[in-house]
């Protein structure tokens, strides 16, 4: 990755089992990487959306 890209991974279960490894693939390509789990609180799912980010859903 050229530029420091900042990505949200969004699970949609807690049991993070989609696309293991994903978020380790990333930071190692020079991303900034951030994992949110969906609870109901869509406030906090927008204030992790809030910024530059590239939100990347992850389905169980």
């Amino acid at each position: 990755m050229s530029a420091k890209k900042r990505i949200v991974l969004i699970h949609t279960s807690p049991e993070q089992t989609g696309m293991p490894g994903l978020a380790e693939a990333l930071s190692r390509a020079g991303a900034d990487v951030t994992q949110f789990v969906m609870t109901g609180d869509y406030a906090a799912l927008l204030d992790v959306l809030e910024d530059d980010v590239l939100p990347v859903v992850i389905k169980a």
